[in-house]
């Protein structure tokens, strides 16, 4: 509130208690809430207030804290390995910890914390992949896996379920490399014997998840309809030999998974439902 108006009412409150137009015992609670909004706000380190005041804390801080970027990005290349993956943990650790202590009164701001040590993450990971010569398909292989652990772990203790289901789709990716290199001439039926049971299994654990762990288990059931489309996706954009008639086949998949969730939804619905 702007200090000027707070003062305003404050004398106001004043007012009425020295006329005793409001019980004493009322003045008290609106004088101290007023107070404590004071307090809050002049503890706000990066307040507009703060800085259209010239607080020296703020000024210092932001100039620490902007130093501190631009010192590490234009020296990250000349650091050893070991130094650039810490750098890379420690500032995806901290926006993570900010996440975590905002996360029960501000979500979206926890959410957008995340993201940006997941893409810090992920950003400075293939930097150092990139330094260190490591483009190879191991070492994508092992920064995508790396990443998708970490989201999957820091998606499950912060409560947000995209973050979890980002790490779940580094594992599908994983899965669908894998699939490439060691059946690289897969056949469209071949593709949904590998990808279909593990749909399944992904719905089984929703279905789990909703009598155990209940806030992952939308997450699950988002997997496992993402995994029943992965044959055809994998098809598309992996494999060389696309099958004639895949349009026909993709609808014919949409079809059955709108069909199956139609015949099952007072089940599923429940089991998604928070």
């Amino acid at each position: 509130m702007n200090p000027e108006r707070r003062e305003i009412i404050l004398k106001e409150i004043d007012y009425w208690r020295t006329n005793r137009l409001l019980p004493e015992q009322y003045c008290d609670f609106l004088e101290n809430l007023y107070h404590e909004e004071e307090t809050q706000a002049s503890k706000r380190t990066f307040s507009l207030g703060a800085i259209q005041q010239g607080s020296m804390r703020t000024w210092l801080l932001g100039f620490g804290i902007i130093s501190l970027i631009f010192f590490i990005g234009f020296y990250f290349s000349l650091f050893p390995w070991p130094l650039q993956m810490a750098i890379a943990l420690l500032v995806t650790s901290i926006c993570y910890t900010f996440a975590a202590v905002i996360r029960p009164k501000k979500k979206v701001g926890a959410l957008l914390l995340a993201s940006i040590g997941s893409v810090i993450l992920l950003g400075m990971g293939g930097w150092t992949l990139w330094l260190q010569d490591w483009l190879s398909a191991g070492g994508v292989a092992g920064l995508i896996g790396i990443c998708g652990l970490i989201w999957w772990i820091a998606g499950y203790f912060l409560n947000l379920g995209i973050l979890n289901y980002c790490g779940f789709v580094c594992f599908i990716l994983l899965y669908g490399v894998m699939l490439e290199r060691i059946h690289p001439d897969a056949s469209w039926l071949m593709m949904q014997l590998f990808w279909l049971p593990l749909s399944v299994v992904m719905i089984w654990l929703c279905w789990l998840a909703h009598h155990r762990i209940k806030r992952i288990a939308q997450v699950f059931f988002a997997v496992g309809v993402t995994v029943w489309f992965m044959p055809e996706a994998d098809m598309l954009l992996m494999s060389e030999h696309v099958p004639s008639g895949m349009a026909l086949l993709c609808l014919f998949k949409i079809a059955g998974a709108f069909i199956i969730l139609y015949f099952l939804r007072k089940k599923w619905i429940v089991w998604v439902s928070k």
